[in-house]
């Protein structure tokens, strides 16, 4: 008399599997579900079931969170590794373009002086050139000769010759230093220019390198808040799986406590001593499986409980069937199963039907085989409204299918 973990309800190919199951018996199911409703079972499953195994909205919006954090996380940091890394490059770039702008001012400058400097020379020496030309002019191409002439002796002679001599000695060296000057002053404007043109593209390619690094660094905030942002999302996730595992882990342990209570009310006196009606019939006529007998596992904590019964299709207030002939011993309205009903058959066979909206039977009643005994519903741990219906022998459950075509054989994941 197990509740089951009913998972939340699942896409539909586990229920086929069901109904695929139900129909390979079908010369059990025939009692149960007649040959003309069939070809209408894989219509009539309802996403319905037990909601034992179900994630609640807060941990199931958590486990996305924290499943999206795994995968977004790792493509985060790498992004913000790169951007660190391309920030870093800029700025190593832009300090050297600035290196680079600033030694190429310093040599434009200097060469900016040397220009001047030629230039200054080359305007002196115009203007001792310009004197020199003034004084021939002035006193005639003859002056020289008649100083020379004009000696009383021959040392006199010889000074004034030799005076001469300087004189034309440096004025020559003069216009050779102008020549000289005016070559330096061509090279000096050439290396000026060329400096002023180097510097104008060192600042350029600092300025560029700069924009870069202001780029890669609004890049690599950017990449360092997406990862902050996933960070959070995974602690406020995890925060939410927490606090709800306790009480995910109290409601297994409840459900397993119910289990083996309904165990022992089985096993208990007032059983069924009338005359057995043979095999069992299907509780509600017509209708296919929503899921059967087996494990339970909660999708996000993993907490596995037996689902010992089988779920099926039944419209809230559907009406449910008694198996066999019996006797009702017990009516019990709360828990994981809700409003449910336990019928002993005799030999040990008791049924249980679980989570109907309203009964029709009374503790220690008689019924017959196919008498109605209640109406289906959700009370209880249920997605939706459906029958879950459970068959024991001597208080061990069994797969109900076992009286429909399939073995008879304890539920698979039963301990007592």
């Amino acid at each position: 008399m197990r509740p089951t973990t009913a998972r939340p309800v699942r896409p539909r190919t586990r229920l086929v599997v069901w109904v695929v199951t139900l129909a390979t018996v079908a010369l059990g199911v025939t009692a149960v579900a007649p040959a003309a409703a069939r070809p209408d079972i894989n219509r009539k499953v309802a996403a319905a079931s037990d909601d034992l195994a179900a994630a609640s909205k807060a941990v199931t919006r958590a486990a996305a969170a924290l499943d999206l954090a795994r995968v977004q996380l790792p493509a985060a940091e790498q992004a913000l590794a790169a951007a660190n890394a391309r920030l870093t490059a800029a700025q190593q770039a832009a300090t050297r373009a600035t290196r680079v702008q600033v030694a190429a001012t310093a040599a434009a400058e200097a060469a900016q002086q040397r220009l001047e400097d030629a230039q200054a020379r080359i305007a002196d020496m115009n203007l001792q050139i310009g004197a020199l030309v003034r004084a021939v002019y002035t006193q005639g191409p003859y002056t020289e000769l008649a100083a020379i002439l004009s000696s009383s002796t021959p040392s006199e002679f010889a000074d004034r010759l030799e005076a001469i001599r300087a004189v034309s000695r440096s004025q020559n060296r003069t216009l050779l230093e102008l020549q000289a000057a005016k070559a330096d002053l061509a090279l000096a404007s050439l290396q000026a220019e060329q400096s002023r043109a180097k510097a104008a593209d060192a600042q350029q390619a600092a300025t560029a390198a700069l924009a870069v690094a202001a780029d890669s660094a609004r890049s690599a905030q950017a990449a360092k808040a997406r990862v902050a942002a996933i960070v959070a999302s995974r602690a406020a996730a995890l925060k939410v799986a927490a606090r709800e595992r306790a009480a995910v882990k109290k409601q297994y342990d409840a459900l397993r406590a119910e289990q083996r209570r309904l165990a022992a009310l089985d096993r208990g006196p007032g059983g069924f001593t009338g005359v057995p009606s043979g095999n069992l019939i299907w509780p509600v006529p017509g209708s296919g499986l929503v899921g059967g007998v087996g494990w339970r596992v909660h999708p996000v904590y993993g907490y596995k409980s037996c689902h010992t019964g089988v779920d099926i299709h039944a419209g809230y207030g559907t009406p449910i069937h008694s198996a066999a002939n019996g006797r009702v011993i017990a009516v019990i309205s709360g828990g994981a199963y809700g409003l449910h009903t336990l019928v002993s058959h005799g030999g040990g066979i008791t049924t249980m039907y679980a989570h109907q909206s309203r009964t029709a039977v009374r503790v220690g009643q008689i019924v017959r085989q196919g008498q109605v005994i209640g109406y289906a519903g959700a009370t209880g741990w249920a997605t939706g409204p459906h029958l879950h219906f459970e068959v024991h022998v001597n208080g061990v459950p069994y797969d109900p299918l076992g009286w429909f075509g399939s073995p008879r054989v304890p539920v698979p994941c039963w301990t007592a």
